[in-house]
């Protein structure tokens, strides 16, 4: 089985269950290619392997594809690719790929691509295997061009891509090319949860185009394996709380400055940082009857929501305040050294010795 790129398929695992039914599954994509050859995930939904350098790809490549010497030239990188690629492309029996857009109206599968692979994988193999979330449904053809003129620009800055595929049927009869049978797997997987609640199903309004992952602060430092899910970055933390459940995503929403960049720049108007807010309320509120999402409570803890509690009360009254603070510099020598995960890569926390207020009141 050859594989187009399908961040769904990633979601599923689907590459494991087929190895382990006996079906070889190659992807054809050249970032998701670089990364399954690491053995590594996509750090990226557009760009798979943008965390790779030149360097590592060519020793990656030098070790894994059979005859090939080390170079880093990118050309040459490409056409290694391209040349393992091209034989797969005959030999396959299935052909797999994901699904940008589905239209109800006339059954049309929608593929958006730069490489071509997709459009061999679609077209070569016998039969073609199209899976995609239920969220990817539009109802008319005629809503597919203002999409994919927000998906191009918004993912690569391109008016359109270089590819875009449009599928309506198997071969017909007198045409020469295209699979003989076309199947079509149509994924929940929790979407149908965020679709019950009114505030939480404008996540499902996401076409995948990554730039509120270009834009976060946060995932800009840490990369996308750092999140540990398949969909990384602001979409990763409010999607994949509906497919892992909060007790695997708890702290997934707490993983933001609320800067509000992914908000701004979202091309279909997802209130990201309104719905981080509502995640962090689902996971950290006590457990309650009739939840909205599988796992609402997870991250609930009687001693934590008290130290937050006198936290807020602290920080309420300006007496109370003044005489924390007063204690934290005077008593600072009483921070322990060893401050959990902090101190295993950072110096300890250890208050001022002084207040900002005495300093400027010694100053005046």
């Amino acid at each position: 089985m050859v594989k187009g790129k399908s961040m769904v398929s990633e979601e599923i695992e689907l590459n494991h269950a087929a190895e382990a039914a006996g079906i070889g599954a190659l992807e054809s994509d050249m970032g998701e290619y670089i990364v399954q050859l690491a053995g590594e995930k996509p750090s990226h939904i557009i760009m798979p392997a943008i965390h790779k350098t030149k360097e590592e790809i060519a020793r990656l490549f030098a070790d894994k594809v059979e005859g090939v010497d080390y170079t880093d030239n990118v050309d040459a990188l490409i056409q290694i690719g391209r040349n393992v690629l091209r034989q797969k492309f005959l030999e396959a029996d299935i052909g797999l790929s994901g699904v940008n857009f589905a239209v109800a109206e006339t059954g049309t599968l929608c593929l958006v691509e730069n490489e071509g692979n997709g459009r061999m994988c679609t077209t070569a193999p016998p039969v073609h295997i199209a899976i995609t979330g239920i969220e990817k449904i539009v109802e008319k053809l005629e809503h597919i061009p203002p999409l994919l003129s927000l998906l191009t620009r918004s993912a690569t800055g391109q008016n359109i891509s270089t590819y875009f595929n449009m599928i309506s049927s198997p071969r017909k009869a007198g045409e020469k090319d295209g699979p003989s049978e076309v199947h079509l797997v149509l994924l929940d997987n929790g979407r149908s949860q965020a679709y019950a609640d009114e505030q939480l199903r404008k996540t499902l309004q996401c076409i995948r185009c990554g730039a509120c992952m270009n834009h976060c602060p946060v995932y800009t430092r840490i990369g996308g394996h750092a999140y540990g899910t398949t969909y990384p970055g602001p979409i990763g933390k409010i999607i994949s709380p509906h497919m892992l459940g909060l007790e695997a995503t708890s702290t997934m929403a707490t993983a933001s400055s609320l800067c509000g960049a992914c908000g701004e720049v979202c091309p279909v108007k997802i209130p990201i940082p309104e719905l981080l807010m509502r995640l962090r309320e689902e996971a950290f509120t006590a457990p309650h009857a009739d939840p909205a999402m599988v796992g609402q409570g997870a991250g609930y803890s009687w001693l934590m929501t008290s130290v937050w509690k006198g936290w807020a009360a602290v920080y309420r009254s300006p007496s109370l305040y003044g005489l924390a603070t007063w204690l934290g510099s005077r008593f600072s020598w009483l921070m322990p050294s060893k401050q959990g995960a902090w101190t295993s890569v950072r110096v300890p926390l250890k208050p001022a010795g002084k207040r900002l207020r005495d300093m400027l009141r010694e100053r005046e």
